[in-house]
């Protein structure tokens, strides 16, 4: 395949494809499910879906992080919903209950079966791995430990966000779950570069300083930072002696997005997470350094307008993939990784490529 080219538009509207992915991507990766100080207690729990996968992260007895399959051991019913805090698991089917460290406690008259035995019907696990307090997880249990993988990403995260130790969720912050009808690969594609930002977000141009925006690859992260922005803007205005007066994007493969803009000491947390090969969960969070007040404007700016914007342009070119006109398009890649070069693009459809092997055409 040629590198200087885009992923062929059948990659992003095949149904087969999308089945590979889950196999070879998404159940091989580590992926974004939210922040310990949502579990801190024993027994607090989130769930999560990804893929066809129900997950359960939990808060064990010893003190641990736990990773569940959200599924009885028994007949396969959903065992947890949302997010709270148990004593105990116990599903709703059947009744079987299980111990927050997944050992099973209890199956009604499992006493009168010979030969029956709790032990093997424990609840399956998965890796639960975290990053500056974040949790990620990942379902291949021979998968190498996170920090190994993305050298150099959690340094370059302290050393950019100093006030990365002091964050917590905002409290009535529920998530921001957003669906967007398109191919999980376009969100990406979308949040990897600002080559469409001039035309797309007037406003983000007018807040960031793009002559000092560039974008850096490594092995399986990139960076875009822009060291300067404008306090007086169309986006929303910020104090020019905020400690914030820069901005910076990360992305971690295969589907976590990250970043701090200028003005507030906040950073949001986003995992692309496909559902179908043309429908996409957007579930992210914002978090805030000591309960920072966001600039005047700020939500309705980030939410209303440029993630509308980007979910417009998202799903315009779902429908453009399907045009018997379109197969690929070149990489526009500047020798200085301007802030309006598709360096990291490319980088993201190599790692697919690489993730998929040789895929023939299907459609």
């Amino acid at each position: 395949m040629n590198p200087n080219k885009s992923l062929p538009s059948w990659y992003y509207i095949d149904p087969e494809i999308h089945e590979k992915e889950k196999t070879k991507i998404l159940y091989r990766n580590w992926h974004y499910a939210g922040h310990v100080s949502q579990v801190v207690n024993p027994g607090d729990y989130l769930t999560l879906q990804l893929g066809d996968e129900s997950l359960i992260v939990i808060r064990g007895d010893d003190g641990e992080l736990k990773g569940f399959f959200n599924v009885c051991r028994h007949r396969a019913h959903r065992l947890l919903e949302g997010k709270g805090n148990v004593k105990s698991i116990t599903c709703p089917y059947h009744a079987w209950n299980y111990s927050r460290d997944g050992e099973l406690r209890h199956a009604r008259n499992a006493d009168k079966m010979p030969g029956f035995d709790k032990s093997e019907y424990c609840l399956s696990g998965y890796q639960v791995a975290t990053i500056c307090e974040f949790i990620f997880v990942n379902l291949d249990k021979n998968a190498a430990p996170l920090n190994d993988q993305a050298d150099g990403f959690e340094k370059d995260l302290r050393q950019r966000v100093p006030f990365l130790d002091r964050l917590k969720p905002i409290q009535n912050d529920t998530g921001r779950p957003s669906t967007i009808n398109a191919n999980w690969k376009i969100v990406v594609d979308n949040y990897l570069e600002c080559y469409h930002c001039t035309k797309a977000h007037p406003a983000f141009v007018n807040l960031i300083d793009m002559d000092h925006y560039q974008t850096e690859i490594f092995d399986i992260w990139s960076r875009q930072y822009a060291s300067t922005a404008k306090p007086e803007n169309k986006a929303y205005q910020f104090d020019k002696d905020a400690s914030v007066q820069d901005m910076c994007f990360w992305f971690l493969w295969p589907t976590t997005a990250l970043g701090y803009l200028p003005g507030v000491e906040a950073l949001f947390f986003s995992a692309i997470l496909p559902d179908s090969v043309d429908k996409t969960t957007r579930l992210g969070h914002w978090l805030v350094a000591d309960d920072t007040p966001l600039p005047d404007n700020f939500n309705d700016y980030m939410n209303n307008i440029l993630f509308a914007e980007d979910i417009a342009l998202c799903e315009s070119v779902q429908q453009g993939f399907r045009s018997r006109s379109y197969d690929q398009g070149p990489f526009m890649i500047d020798p200085e990784h301007s802030g309006i070069s598709e360096i990291a693009v490319q980088h993201f459809h190599g790692l697919i490529q690489q993730a998929l092997g040789d895929v023939g055409r299907i459609v």
